[in-house]
């Protein structure tokens, strides 16, 4: 099994920059393209404003606060237009049982309902959400391996280093951290490391 690290860098977002956000995705993430080049290899990313993983950057320089609309799922109506007990419903009995990718199946215990992926559309609702955004920089990514980055790039986040090169990153080297540590410390409070 092959660990990834990733370091991103954190920027503040531009108002410009912004603009091109219109609803909250905690899965997406919003390129930015530069108009006088191509792509600038930046973009945007929205967290939940009370997720505990971002906590220490909610009040940071790096983010901007945000209200976004998203479309949730009302599971509530969906429940109670496939014909369970208003009283399961509102006391949460209905459970998952399984699903296929296309149809899901759950349960309050007596009986089982099916819905397909296409129903849920119809069930959806927007709610506010809290959220904030920041402009992220892939640094560096464990899996680049055997891959000679561009000088310029390396010289511009890592100064001060005359000889570089990657290496496939085994137990042995993730043990040490060496590699993902040395950029993380030289941008400490600009960066973080992502796991996955």
């Amino acid at each position: 099994m092959r660990t990834v690290y990733e370091i991103v860098k954190f920027s503040r977002p531009k108002k410009k920059e912004l603009s091109i956000i219109d609803c909250f995705s905690e899965y997406n993430r919003y390129d930015i393209t530069d108009e006088d080049e191509c792509e600038s290899g930046e973009y945007i990313r929205l967290f939940r404003a009370d997720d505990s993983y971002m906590e220490n950057l909610v009040d940071s320089r790096f983010a901007v606060q945000m209200e976004l609309p998203q479309m949730v799922t009302d599971y509530e109506k969906l429940y109670l237009a496939l014909g369970f007990a208003e009283e399961s419903v509102k006391k949460r009995h209905i459970h998952f049982v399984r699903s296929n990718g296309w149809d899901t199946y759950c349960s309050d215990g007596v009986q089982t309902k099916q819905y397909s992926i296409y129903d849920l559309q119809n069930y959806e609702k927007k709610v506010i959400k809290k959220c904030i955004a920041i402009k992220m920089e892939t640094l560096w990514i464990s899996s680049e391996e055997y891959v000679y980055p561009d000088r310029d790039r390396v010289n511009q986040f890592i100064p001060d280093i005359d000889k570089y090169r990657y290496v496939p990153i085994n137990n042995r080297i993730l043990a040490k951290a060496e590699i993902p540590f040395l950029i993380y410390e030289r941008n400490r409070g600009k960066c973080l490391i992502e796991k996955y």
